[in-house]
């Protein structure tokens, strides 16, 4: 099967599984089921005009509680200000009887008392004078000396006493079913009868007042208010004033009387008169983050949103599923044209596929948990280290979008991932060394610190004012997280590396470890290629390291890029001490004991298991280029003898393989060419001078010839790489002091020690 296709179907899978994710995740449920008091994870906005149900119904219930509460109607009823009117006079009718017999009774009482008063007079004028005979009696028996003394006249009462029946109140008031006072019923009795008909006519006054439009529709306390205020203001006093409110209490009836029908037709009306609330098409219903009441939720519901609908259920997710498969696109364009041997390569196509569904498979079983724990970061820094910084950048950003349609995000989160995973992904350089991880952690957890707390200052400033304590801990959550993604990153490591064999930062170390066995194995059987293997993967490090490139990557792929040479070591100038054994051989069999060393080193990396990256660079570290010396000596040949003049072809004499695709591969084939070339100048004599013109000569040559075409490095790049070249080899190369002439006392080793330390200086 075609590597392309396999990319392809990966891809295809990749997708399917997004749009699973998505469409069994929060972000689509939580649209399609939609209940009170839950918190609204997007805002809805009325598709058209509506009524909103709630409002309209509570409007209605105030009307109809406003005309369940109104006071009953009434009409006025005069035929009733008779009936009062009859009542107070028969009331004064009784008032008069009793007066009349009070002062009946009054004359009569009188009469007899003074007959009475009379007699008493009489019997006490009597009775003296009985006395006074009697006296008369006494003092003439006592001058006779008669022994029988006459009687004594009896005396009568020495005080007047007259009894007689009293005036009967309670009876004669118990009639007009007023509760009077002895005070008030003396009043009435005794008032004069002109202020006696005074009082009937306030009395009447009153009433008529009262009983006027609008009447009155109950005898009650407000009404009786009324009534003492207007005795108030007619009345010479108090005691008048309770008397006729008394009166007027006991024969006041309400002359407005129910009008059932009316009152009907008022309370309808009271109960009709409310207002229905609309809203308006396109007005918010509720807004993100908002919880969903009962009023949002049956406008909701009178708009069809909470029934099976397929433009609300369908239209969303395919536009949800359009915009995953355009980012999903572009991140896979970027790669191809950026990364393109991730295409070509399924190792690393399933492992950027399992790594991207293992994060989306987390991101929605974590549903509910504080956004900052969503593994974004994870993902993001494992692409960092184990692909491409660049790569990992666009995405960072892919897998935040895609995330954002699954766990239902907000503008807090996108942006906190957006830019802590740009942040990570900058971090991640520094884990190629073990010393600087725990600062790398570090650096996650102050960052992502900082981050979340501008986020919470910015959108929730009232919570970050009034809640420090809170804002406290959402820092401490998301720096938690930035400490978490760094120490799973870093330790799922070794799992990468042994299920896809991808080259991590510890890999790397390992690589260019000088006990490795290839790296041994170059020391002993080619002392000359490990030297100069030495100084290529020095130049590529230090020309990676000024233009931005993984120098680890450079320096490793410097170290193996000519492990092929092992087959013959014999037969390659830099591992050669005495004559060379090309000058016997034929032209041909020496080109092709030369290029035969990609592919014998091609052979030894699939042995010993080395990275992709290193076989692609002994693959490409020479490119199509042309093994010059032995083609001109074939030339040569064929000159001196005119039949094999013809035959000889430049194709024989080209090394059959490709040009380097990566900043890293071009900076090994340069470094490969420039030292070889400049180490050969060097040893005839050449000064320090011309390097730099050399060295910019070949470089330019490349640029020529299209060897650097698919190499992704720019303009800028190889003007860097030329200069880093220039300072290393200066270094190297520098001119040594002149040595004076010294006796023969001075032992060699002595010498050999001096002038290596004169050129550490």
């Amino acid at each position: 099967m075609h590597k392309g296709l396999i990319s392809a179907i990966l891809i295809l899978i990749a997708y399917i599984l997004t749009c699973i994710a998505v469409w069994t995740g929060p972000y689509f449920q939580s649209a399609v089921s939609i209940s009170v008091g839950e918190v609204a994870l997007a805002r809805v906005v009325a598709t058209r005009d509506v009524e909103n149900p709630l409002a309209t119904d509570h409007n209605r219930a105030e009307a109809q509680t406003r005309a369940y509460s109104m006071p009953p109607v009434t009409t006025l009823d005069t035929s009733i200000d008779e009936h009062v009117f009859d009542a107070l006079n028969t009331f004064f009718d009784r008032i008069d009887y009793i007066r009349t017999s009070y002062y009946f009774w009054l004359i009569t009482h009188e009469e007899a008392y003074q007959a009475a008063y009379e007699q008493w007079q009489q019997d006490q004028s009597d009775w003296e004078r009985a006395h006074r005979r009697w006296q008369q009696q006494m003092n003439a028996s006592a001058d006779e000396d008669e022994t029988e003394e006459p009687p004594e006249p009896e005396a009568p009462a020495t005080e007047f006493i007259f009894e007689t029946e009293d005036f009967s109140y309670e009876e004669q008031f118990a009639p007009t079913f007023v509760l009077f006072s002895p005070s008030q019923q003396q009043f009435l009795l005794n008032l004069p009868e002109r202020e006696y008909e005074d009082f009937y006519e306030i009395l009447q006054e009153t009433i008529r007042s009262t009983l006027e439009d609008p009447g009155i529709a109950e005898v009650n306390a407000l009404a009786l208010t009324e009534v003492r205020r207007i005795l108030t203001d007619l009345t010479a006093n108090e005691e008048s004033t309770n008397i006729g409110l008394l009166v007027i209490e006991s024969v006041l009836r309400p002359n407005r009387v129910f009008n059932e029908a009316a009152d009907q037709i008022a309370r309808q009306e009271i109960a009709e008169d409310y207002e229905r609330v609309y809203l308006l098409q396109y007005e918010i219903i509720v807004d993100e983050n908002q919880i969903i009441t009962e009023e949002a939720f049956a406008i909701m519901e009178s708009l069809g949103m909470l029934e099976a609908d397929w433009q609300r259920d369908v239209v969303p997710l395919i536009g949800i599923f359009i915009l995953v498969a355009v980012t999903i696109f572009a991140c896979c364009y970027f790669i191809y044209f950026y990364r393109a041997k991730i295409v070509k390569r399924p190792k690393d196509a399933l492992l950027l596929l399992t790594l991207y569904i293992l994060i989306l498979a987390v991101i929605w079983v974590i549903d509910g948990a504080p956004f900052y724990f969503a593994p974004i970061l994870v993902f993001t820094m494992l692409v960092a280290m184990l692909i491409s910084t660049r790569i990992a950048m666009l995405l960072n950003l892919g897998l935040t979008i895609i995330a954002y349609f699954v766990i239902d995000g907000t503008i807090q989160y996108m942006i906190f991932f957006m830019i802590s995973g740009s942040l990570i992904c900058l971090f991640a350089k520094y884990t190629t060394e073990r010393s600087k991880i725990m600062m790398v952690g570090l650096l996650a957890a102050l960052s992502n610190f900082i981050l979340a707390i501008a986020i919470l200052l910015a959108f929730e400033p009232h919570q970050a004012i009034y809640s420090v304590p809170a804002l406290m801990t959402t820092g401490a959550i998301a720096a938690l997280s930035g400490i978490l993604a760094v120490i799973i990153a870093v330790g799922s490591l070794p799992l990468w590396e042994v299920t896809f064999g991808v080259v991590t930062p510890l890999k790397l170390l390992d690589l260019t470890n000088p006990t490795n066995p290839l790296m041994r194995r170059l020391t002993l059987e080619a002392p000359g290629t490990y030297h100069h293997s030495l100084i290529v993967a020095n130049l590529a490090e230090s020309a990676a390291y000024d233009i931005g490139a993984n120098p680890h990557i450079a320096r490793a792929g410097g170290y193996y890029h000519d492990i092929g040479k092992l087959k013959y070591p014999q037969y390659f100038a830099e591992n050669i001490t005495g004559p060379s054994p090309h000058d016997e051989m034929d032209p041909y069999d020496s080109a092709q004991i030369i290029i035969s060393h990609i592919s014998h080193g091609l052979d030894l990396a699939a042995e010993y298991r080395l990275p992709p990256f290193i076989r692609e660079i002994i693959e490409e570290h020479h490119g199509t280029s042309l093994v010059r010396y032995f083609y001109c000596k074939a030339k040569d040949e064929a000159e001196a003898s005119e039949e094999k003049k013809l035959n000889v072809d430049k194709n024989d004499f080209k090394y059959p393989y490709t040009t380097p695709k990566s900043r890293e591969s071009a900076i090994v084939m340069l470094a490969d060419r420039i030292e070889a070339t400049v180490r050969a100048m060097m040893t005839k004599g050449n000064d320090i001078g011309s390097m730099q013109e050399l060295i910019n000569k070949m470089i330019k040559e490349n640029l020529t010839n299209d060897t650097l075409a698919d190499s992704q490095l720019s303009i800028s790049d190889v003007d860097t790489i030329a200069k880093s070249f220039y300072r290393v080899l200066k270094g190297m190369y520098h001119e040594r002091i002149p040595y004076p002439q010294e006796s023969q006392e001075v032992e060699s080793h002595e010498v050999d020690e001096e002038s290596s330390i004169v050129r550490k200086v």
